[in-house]
């Protein structure tokens, strides 16, 4: 990639839109970019990185500093940079997110970050996705392989240089992506962290199984479970001990369930005994219990039947109700034709209150209706001139708003010439300085002239010797030599003082232009504005004019104000008569409608009146025949009547109901009683007490033998589990502590934790392989950059074998034969070093990007610390790599460079803000 052009517009320091043609530097070879601190000389290259991928070359800069501080509000922010790429030319433009004046109006707007790219074929790419693709694709490398390879950047020197070797494992990590070693460093590291981890827990596991064996306290093998706790035995010998313990509980645990087996014969024998001496108390119990029964039942008997004869005399009354009720019955619906009447003639009472009230409020209504639409008319006269008022004042304010234009432009005319005389005042001011600084100048180059002059007799004087011609006059005797002033200034002091004198009287000329143009600019807006005073002011003086102007804009101001508030009072009264003539037809129709229904309303009440007498002589005929006032009562006395039939009904059939259990219950009794009676014969009584005696004494014997029997068994299934979990944990520990030899074999050579050896890591032998091509093309530069003195080389044993070591670098001296540090060079022969690895950097990155062509490369600073010879073989280093069509540009300060170098990028600060740039090829 070569840039053939770049245009920069306020960006950075450059406040305007600069143009860098890097083709009036040739293809190849050196030019220097050289200038004012802080002028811009690095934004060149950030420039070029921004319109490439969108972003600077520096970390310390970000994309929303671009825009230029010293730039006007409506100069654009953009990059162009047009750049050739193995013989194809291409066009990319950006610009970042910025404030901008506004096209339209007043005020500022936000302009978007935008970019386009144009490719060889005219075809144009617009989106950032895939303009920031088709880059990468075209240069091969992302935006931070381009600024390794084509940027050295200023201060970065030193930093490959003197890093120990834990650094340049990190700088190379992301120049040659090797972290996916590193990766398999840490993997294969937590790897054999986590199987050590692992045998551990496997091993607390076993021991923790081993604390959980559990032994009789009157065992002989409780003096080894008590060692195999503590950890005092093998594992092997901990399961033999287990094996032990299990078989000896196996046999106590059958002996004790014979024993249980005895005691619960035993059991079952007295438990049938106890039962049939409680079952025979039961049953004389119940006997007892049975004849109270009968004699109770007997009595009851007699009770009931008595009180079913008393029930059964109720049952002429019975007969009775249910005659008075159907008569009842009969006469219901003409209590319900009653309910009726009598619900028709209330709702027609309340229509014809109704009715009454609705004439009422429509008479009001009719009345209040008339006043509304006269007080309309009325109003609707008052408001006919409004239209027409409203257009004069219009009219008005289009006058005063016209000269209240031009008032106001009067006044602005008249500041801005107030501000032409002060700027005219100061470039006076600064033209008199300037011309007073060419007079003193003028008067010293005239003095120092004469010096000169005078002193050449006296130089010739000097070397004059007797018997000697004189160059001058040819005499052998000189008897009065011309003395040498004092203070004699050289040819080159006068030349600075002429020079200096030149510029001042162009500084001078361009004053007097200034103030010049400046007054031309007065005397023309002075004649115009003095026309504008007499126009709208009169014939009054120009002192006064501003002050004048003011008042009578603050009077015409008032007066459209007020003016403005009577249109918009006129406006609303036009509003309200147009709808004044809207409300008036409603109104109108509204009134008729109201008078018709009067009328209808009234014919109603007259139907309702005469409907109401013929209801009133049914209802009172229906009441002189009826028992009851309502249908209410006459259901109220037939529900009466029935529940009186039901009860008397229900009464006979709960005694007679009653009557027949009783009988049922003694015949149920007498039974029971012959049954009991069977049952107590041929019986004896046993002795209870003795028989439960002797079964507790059993049942306690059974439950010691049970709890005995349950703590054996507790203790055999505990120690089978154990002895499982041991004997599978032994072999998944031996498992585990073959795997973790292993790996941690594979983990400590990775890492290099090799005891005895040096620390020389994974992703650090890869990176030997790179720094040894890196030294091998640095060296190249080197030789020629130190006369041959200094060769580079990769330190091959490590100072400690605590610390990391592999990219360690040391310095051949082939002056005195000696290897030692890079750090012992000085600060000359440091930056050689440092930029010849630097080269040898960018040379093996360029190289294992996959062959991508950079024709351009940027070297910011470091050439100050060298001393003539130095700066000398540095420069034909560069000029070495640059030859072959390669341009190299150096950022620089330092003077001897400008001499050496003839192609030049000159950056300078301009004093009103912002920077501009020359180019000299």
């Amino acid at each position: 990639m070569r840039p053939v052009k770049l245009t920069i517009s306020a960006f950075g320091p450059y406040s305007k839109e600069t143009v860098f043609d890097f083709d009036k530097l040739g293809t190849g070879g050196l030019y220097l970019i050289t200038g004012d601190t802080g002028a811009g000389k690095t934004t060149i290259f950030d420039a070029i990185t921004y319109a490439l991928y969108g972003d600077p070359s520096g970390s310390n800069r970000e994309v929303s500093m671009f825009r230029s501080k010293y730039a006007s509000f409506d100069t654009p922010t953009f990059v162009k940079l047009i750049f050739d790429y193995k013989g194809r030319e291409y066009t990319v433009t950006r610009n970042p997110e910025y404030e901008r004046a506004s096209k339209r109006g007043s005020g500022s707007t936000i302009q978007t970050a935008g970019v386009e790219l144009i490719l060889p074929d005219g075809k144009a790419l617009t989106k950032t996705k895939e303009v920031d693709t088709a880059i990468r694709s075209i240069m091969g490398i992302d935006k931070n392989q381009f600024c390794q390879i084509a940027m050295i950047a200023q201060g970065d020197f030193l930093k490959l240089l003197l890093a120990p070797t834990k650094e340049r494992i990190e700088i190379f990590r992301h120049i040659f992506k090797t972290k996916l070693y590193s990766d398999l460093q840490n993997k294969l590291k937590q790897e054999a962290s986590s199987l050590d981890s692992n045998c551990s827990k496997i091993r607390q596991s076993i021991t923790q199984y081993i604390a959980g064996i559990s032994c009789d306290e009157s065992s002989l093998h409780s003096t080894q479970v008590l060692k195999a706790k503590n950890n005092e035995l093998p594992i092997d010998e901990c399961i033999s001990l287990l094996e032990k313990l299990i078989t000896d509980d196996s046999q106590s645990e059958e002996k004790t369930a014979k024993a249980i087996s005895e005691i619960e014969k035993q059991l079952d024998i007295l438990k049938i005994n106890i039962e049939k001496g409680e079952n025979y108390l039961k049953t004389k119990k119940a006997f007892a219990q049975n004849e109270i029964k009968i004699s109770e039942l007997t009595e009851e008997k007699v009770s009931l039947t008595k009180a079913l004869e008393e029930a059964k005399k109720e049952t002429s009354v019975q007969d009775e109700l249910i005659k008075v009720s159907a008569t009842i019955q009969a006469q219901l619906p003409e209590y319900d034709e009653l309910s009726q009447k009598e619900s028709a003639l209330k709702n027609n009472i309340l229509n014809i209150d109704k009715n009454n009230a609705m004439l009422t409020k429509i008479k009001k209504d009719i009345e209040d209706l008339k006043v509304k639409i006269d007080s309309l008319n009325e109003e609707s006269k008052s408001l006919e001139k409004c239209g027409e008022q409203k257009i004069i004042l219009e009219n008005d304010v289009l006058s005063l708003n016209d000269r209240l234009s031009k008032l106001q432009q009067l006044l602005q005319s008249m500041e801005t010439l107030k501000k032409n005389h002060e700027e005219h005042k100061k470039a006076l001011q600064i033209y008199k300085e300037k011309q007073a600084n060419v007079d003193t100048l003028d008067a010293s180059y005239k003095a120092g002239h004469k010096l000169y002059l005078d002193a050449q007799a006296g130089i010739l004087a000097e070397n004059l010797e007797e018997n000697m011609p004189c160059p001058v006059c040819g005499s052998l005797s000189h008897p009065k030599k011309a003395s040498k002033p004092v203070d004699v200034p050289t040819k080159e002091e006068l030349d600075a003082l002429q020079n200096r004198l030149s510029v001042a009287n162009k500084e001078v000329e361009r004053a007097s232009q200034a103030a010049g143009k400046l007054k031309g600019i007065i005397d023309e807006k002075m004649e115009s504005t003095l026309t504008s005073i007499k126009e709208l002011l009169g014939d009054i003086d120009m002192s006064s004019a501003t002050d004048i102007a003011k008042e009578n804009i603050n009077k015409l101001q008032s007066k459209i104000k007020s003016i403005n508030s009577e249109i918009e009072k006129l406006s609303k009264n036009i509003s309200r008569k147009n709808n004044i003539e809207k409300i008036l037809p409603q109104s109108t129709k509204q009134l008729e409608e109201l008078q018709n229904s009067i009328n209808t309303i009234s014919n109603t009440v007259t139907t309702y009146i005469s409907e109401n007498k013929a209801i009133e002589e049914r209802i009172a005929s229906l009441k002189s025949k009826l028992l009851f006032s309502s249908r209410l009562e006459a259901d109220a006395k037939i529900k009466s009547n029935n529940d009186t039939v039901l009860k008397i009904q229900n009464a006979i059939e709960l005694a007679s109901k009653t009557l027949n259990e009783c009988s049922e219950k003694l015949a149920s009794a007498t039974a029971t009683k012959a049954e009991l009676s069977k049952q107590l014969e041929d019986k004896e009584e046993i002795n209870l007490e003795n028989e439960k005696n002797k079964l507790n004494e059993l049942e306690s014997n059974i439950r010691r033998l049970r709890s005995y029997k349950e703590d054996i068994h507790s203790r055999t299934v505990n120690n089978q589990s154990n002895y499982k979990n041991i004997k599978l944990k032994s072999d998944e520990l031996a498992d585990a502590e073959k795997q973790y030899s292993l790996v941690k074999s594979l983990s400590d050579t990775a890492n290099g934790n090799i005891t005895g050896k040096d620390k020389v890591m994974l992703e650090t032998y890869i990176q030997m392989h790179y720094f040894d091509r890196i030294i091998s093309r640095a060296n190249a530069r080197l030789v020629i950059m130190t006369g041959g003195q200094y060769d580079l080389i990769r330190r091959r044993e490590a100072v400690s074998k605590m610390g990391q070591s592999g990219l360690d670098l040391d310095v051949i001296d082939h002056y005195n034969g000696t290897e030692r540090s890079v750090k012992s060079l000085s600060g000359g022969e440091s930056f050689k070093a440092s930029l010849a690895l630097a080269l040898g950097l960018s040379d093996e990155i360029q190289s294992s990007a996959g062959g991508i062509q950079l024709d351009t490369m940027f070297i910011d600073e470091g050439f100050g610390s060298l001393d003539e010879d130095s700066l000398s073989q540095a420069m034909n280093a560069l000029a070495s790599l640059a030859s072959s069509n390669k341009l190299i540009g150096i950022i620089s300060h330092v003077g001897e460079l400008k001499q050496k170098i003839d192609k030049q990028i000159i950056v300078k600060k301009d004093k009103t803000g912002g920077s501009r740039a020359e180019i000299i090829a």
